[in-house]
């Protein structure tokens, strides 16, 4: 499958409006393209339901840019459906996540962890079906809305009148503004879960938005910047799976502990030591992101970067 994430046709001077049609109907559409496969096909590739819930953020962030120009009960509609297939979609991913990290470690762990990772296995599966009933009672629920949202929200751009800001106007408001916000979150105590996770929220904000906006600046915005942020997410997103993964793993601890102490015995090695590698990767990703924005403002990264996007 060609690589989706660039879209081609938008110029840094076609009208916001012009480059809001084309985003949009692009970014809604794959939402409803993606979604049969994800739904009805995840047991034979997982990567379905993935490819769906990136979708989903791609969507939503194109929401977010083009915001003005959409009458706010069809944004606000379309939003919410966007919302409800993306966290279903989420809840999915996340077990596909544990379960292959599962998978990983069983390999090469120790005799005595075994048990515990069995056990853990057999509970991420359940967990896995009750999260593809959710999506698939999300798409029975909401695939009919959303269709009914794409149309909305092109017949709301076809009226719209093509005068006024440019693609590469926006380019420099909205990139300034989330160029901003995450220096300041970067700046914060990131000891803190919460703004580590602030962080890798703007940071993804920033990438889908440099997605559509590339054709408003030199090459370099692309092959240079692009996969410094993509570079920062990855970082950013091991954290978040190790705290998704220890938020599963103490709250099942907890519950075996308390309902069947007897069995909790035969299971420890392996629980323990699977959260202490999470317990350990989390304080080193947060390490090896410092590590990366030091590198990022020491080589003048972050001040290009905005020079570039103030020049337009």
């Amino acid at each position: 499958m060609a690589d989706e994430k660039w879209i081609t046709g938008l110029r840094g001077d076609m009208s916001v409006a012009a480059a809001a049609k084309r985003v949009l109907e692009l970014r809604l559409s794959a939402v409803r393209d993606k979604l049969p496969a994800a739904v009805y096909h995840a047991d034979t590739d997982v990567e379905h339901v993935h490819h769906l819930r990136v979708s989903t953020r791609r969507a939503a962030a194109a929401l977010r840019i083009f915001v003005d120009c959409l009458p706010a009960r069809v944004h606000e509609k379309t939003r919410k459906t966007l919302r409800s297939l993306r966290r279903s979609a989420g809840a999915a991913r996340d077990w596909d996540v544990f379960l292959d990290m599962l998978q990983a470690r069983f390999v090469r762990c120790p005799a005595k962890e075994r048990i515990g990772l069995v056990f853990l296995f057999g509970y991420a599966r359940c967990q896995r079906e009750i999260a593809q009933d959710w999506l698939r009672q999300a798409y029975d629920a909401k695939a009919e809305d959303f269709a009914g949202c794409i149309e909305d929200v092109s017949a709301a751009l076809e009226r719209k009148n093509h005068a006024g800001p440019t693609l590469r106007d926006l380019a420099g408001t909205k990139l300034t503004q989330l160029l901003s916000e995450l220096e300041t979150a970067a700046r914060a105590d990131l000891q803190s879960y919460e703004a580590l996770h602030q962080v890798r929220i703007l940071g993804k904000q920033l990438r889908y938005a440099m997605e559509i906006f590339e054709s408003c600046f030199a090459s370099e915005f692309r092959q240079r910047y692009y996969p410094e942020v993509v570079e920062m997410q990855d970082i950013l997103g091991l954290a978040n799976d190790s705290f998704t993964a220890m938020q599963h793993l103490n709250h099942l601890r907890t519950r075996l502990i308390n309902a069947q102490p007897k069995e909790w015995p035969r299971l420890r090695d392996g629980f323990e030591k699977l959260m202490q590698f999470h317990e350990q990767r989390l304080p080193h990703q947060r390490r090896k992101f410092e590590k990366w924005w030091r590198r990022w403002l020491k080589s003048g990264g972050e001040m290009a970067f905005g020079e570039l996007i103030h020049a337009v």
